[in-house]
């Protein structure tokens, strides 16, 4: 698949290898090749089910492990200002909760 510029257009739509459009954003077509990158690895290389079992996932460690995610809220608020200037960063607060709940936990769970 690939992006293409709309015909007669300034907009790009979604094509298969051989040209044909597959997606044109309901024949308005996207605004920037950007978008039109973005909602083919969404729609079409499994983006929507990637976001989803990474939802899960997380949904799933949090609920192992009671009272954790609380616990990353309070550090958010207390540390915010030491977190802004970067006298403490996620590495500290990833150790913390080792320290705290004995579990190593992915870097990636810290954010929404």
């Amino acid at each position: 698949m690939k992006v293409i510029p709309k015909p007669n257009s300034d907009r790009f739509s979604i094509a298969d290898d051989d040209g044909k459009i597959i997606d044109d954003a309901d024949g308005y077509g996207y605004k920037t090749k950007q978008k039109a990158h973005k909602a083919m690895w969404y729609r079409f290389q499994g983006g929507k089910e990637k976001l989803r079992s990474r939802e899960q996932g997380k949904r799933r460690f949090f609920s192992e492990h009671k009272g954790l995610e609380k616990f990353i809220g309070k550090i958010y608020e207390n540390s915010f200002k030491e977190l802004f200037t970067g006298e403490y960063t996620e590495q500290d607060i990833l150790d913390e909760i080792k320290e705290q709940f004995g579990v190593d936990m992915p870097k990636e769970f810290l954010h929404d």
